[in-house]
């Protein structure tokens, strides 16, 4: 992406006092500190003093100017200075890994937040118009019509078996509707394993990973399930009064609600049968379910799968994974529209290099970056998700930030503040 030095389009935030919820959570969470608002409203003593620390400790990788002239390296210009301060803090303070070891580990606060002002203060990249911007909005609509792009190729083999609902429409195989992800995952891997023995199964689930399993388990988790076509040939009734000794796992009517428990309701007659008859001579090695079907005839799995066979089997509560655009705006919750925050305590996402975006992404999504809060909203990123998110805003426009002190009207005997 080509980029030039402009004067920023200019966002004013002001500050009128933090409510006490923003004082819970993580360290960048916590309410602006007294101290940390000098850097909000920076004196010039204080910029030189930020310009002689980035020259002589960041410069090497980020730039006097704050644009840093090769991949991975983010860029500092316009950064919110807090959220800058704070990051310097964790280095120092060892809760943030630091790779290069040049991250401020022999500077006093000050230092740290006369940098942080310093290069706060500075004018942000201005994005020359190119092809990306159209790029990443082409990218995030095409992912918006399929959430599940990521695994199509993945899953392309299932439907030949399963059809691409997977309400399996051929006699003698599963329906993988109305399962839990959960218990989907399990099944799956049991087949590596070789507690499930089946070799064209094996051969096929070893080239997928666990990530790309649960996503699939996903996928069969959200589609509406069908009863299926195979019914039985044996005594619903019989197979009812026989169901109750099953029904403290798989449900009632086989809708099990557990989540590493298989609904039966609405499965395949003969793949029930099928299945019974595995657990019962050990080519699937389940200690619970060999005691469960030990005892069980013939005609007794028969009558059980004829009896669930009739059942409606219902959809489990499966949260269907994000669009991008609503991941786009989770992230805006905090980094602000368009990657712009407003609040000096997050960065600003916007025109950000893109190699270094990616990156943190995926150490957020890892877990390699010590930060809850931000594990938790990115854990459930593919890597297709991080390609189009860090796309997206690294084509936007950064826009520096002006803070404004104002008093709280409510209060005349101190001056508060909170991010408006």
């Amino acid at each position: 992406m080509k980029r030039a030095i402009n004067n920023p389009l200019t966002v004013i935030a002001i500050l009128l006092g933090l409510t006490s919820a923003l004082a819970q959570g993580a360290s960048q969470n916590q309410p602006v500190q007294k101290e940390e608002r000098a850097a909000l409203f920076p004196s010039t003593k204080m910029i030189n003093m930020g310009q002689d620390v980035a020259e002589t400790t960041c410069a090497s990788c980020h730039g006097m100017d704050g644009i840093s002239d090769s991949e991975g390296k983010p860029y500092l210009a316009g950064q919110r200075a807090v959220y800058l301060y704070r990051t310097l803090q964790a280095y120092q303070a060892g809760t943030r890994d630091d790779e290069t070891r040049n991250h401020g580990g022999f500077l006093t606060e000050q230092a740290m937040l006369s940098v942080s002002a310093y290069y706060a203060s500075l004018a942000p990249v201005q994005i020359v118009a190119s092809t990306d911007a159209a790029e990443a909005t082409e990218q995030v609509a095409v992912a918006d019509e399929d959430p599940f792009l990521s695994i199509r190729d993945s899953m392309r083999k299932c439907i030949k078996c399963h059809d691409e609902s997977g309400n399996s429409s051929r006699s003698g195989l599963a329906n993988l509707t109305a399962q839990h992800p959960e218990y989907f995952v399990t099944s799956m891997l049991a087949y590596v394993d070789g507690s499930r023995n089946h070799k064209l199964m094996k051969k096929l689930v070893s080239k997928l990973d666990e990530v790309t399993i649960r996503k699939m388990g996903v996928f069969y988790g959200v589609q509406e399930p069908l009863q299926s076509e195979t019914q039985g040939e044996g005594d619903a009734n019989v197979g009812r009064r026989l169901s109750e000794d099953c029904k403290s796992c798989h449900g009632g009517d086989g809708n099990a609600t557990k989540a590493k428990m298989p609904t039966l309701a609405g499965q395949d007659a003969k793949y029930f049968i099928k299945a019974m008859t595995h657990y019962k001579d050990g080519k699937r090695q389940h200690e619970k379910m060999f005691e469960a079907v030990e005892l069980l005839s013939e005609q007794d799995m028969i009558d059980l799968a004829t009896y669930y066979a009739m059942q409606e089997p219902v959809k489990r509560n499966v949260r269907a994974p994000l669009k991008s655009t609503e991941w786009i705006k989770r992230c805006e919750r905090c980094h602000g529209i368009g990657g712009n925050s407003s609040d000096p305590r997050f960065p600003m996402l916007a025109g950000q290099d893109e190699v270094y975006l990616k990156k943190v992404l995926h150490a957020n999504a890892s877990e390699e970056r010590n930060k809850s809060t931000m594990h938790k909203m990115t854990d459930q990123l593919s890597t297709m998700d991080i390609e189009r998110i860090a796309l997206h805003f690294t084509s936007q426009q950064p826009k520096a930030v002006i803070y404004i002190e104002a008093p709280r009207e409510d209060d005349d005997s101190t001056t508060k503040f909170k991010f408006w």
